[in-house]
Parts: structure tokens; C-alpha cells; sequence
């Protein structure tokens, strides 16, 4: 013989389950977009650096291997005139100039090839 009580417990049990799964499927999905959203910006940020890796590998085809290693050792390893000009035996105005030349070198790469940044 069928309860009816039995019934009831069993279809709210049921109705419980389906709201259960229901909610477990829509958290999936919602960490799913938000990996995708992640793996989107980190796709956009690698093409991002490679354009500018290209872009920078241009500029210093530009620049002569004196401006270069003034510039790395002065704007990256924060190096002072005075420093480079005893690594590179050169005087301290002639290394600020290099410097200067440099940058301003870019800056007219840049401004021929309708970029715009920092320098």
C-alpha cells in the first residue's frame, strides 16, 4: 500500500535535488566564464607583450650598440652618467648625449610610426 505522506516527502526530496543540481550547475558555469574571462585577458595580454616585444626589437634595430647599452644601463639597471661613463670610458656629458640622441630617436621612430609612449 502507497503512503501519501511518503509521496510528499519523496517529491519534496526530489524538488530539493533538481534546486540542488540546479544551483551546482549554475556555479559551474559562472567559475567556467570566469576561467574563460581569465584565460581571454591573459591571451590578450601575451599578444599584447609580443606586439610590443616586436615593436621594441624594431626600435632597437634603430638605435647603434652604444645608445642601447647606455639605455639599458641607465634606464634599467639605474646606473648614474658618472657609473657608465667609467664602464663604457667615456665622459659623463658624452654619455648623458648618447642618452639624449637616443631618446630622441625613439621618439621620432615612434612619432613615423604613429605610436604613442612614454618616451
Amino acid at each position: 500500500m502507497i503512503n501519501v505522506e511518503d509521496d510528499i516527502v519523496l517529491a519534496k526530496f526530489i524538488n530539493y535535488m533538481q534546486k540542488a543540481l540546479l544551483h551546482k550547475k549554475i556555479n559551474y558555469l559562472r567559475e567556467k566564464q570566469r576561467v574563460f574571462e581569465q584565460e581571454s585577458s591573459l591571451n590578450e595580454l601575451d599578444n599584447y607583450y609580443r606586439i610590443n616585444e616586436e615593436r621594441n626589437l624594431e626600435i632597437l634595430n634603430f638605435l647603434n650598440d652604444k645608445e642601447i647599452k647606455v639605455l639599458k644601463l641607465h634606464i634599467l639597471e639605474k646606473y648614474t652618467y658618472i657609473e657608465i661613463s667609467n664602464i663604457l670610458n667615456l665622459k659623463p656629458e658624452s654619455i648623458r648625449k648618447i642618452q639624449y640622441r637616443a631618446i630622441k630617436k625613439i621618439k621620432e621612430w615612434r612619432k613615423n610610426n604613429n605610436e604613442n609612449g612614454i618616451l
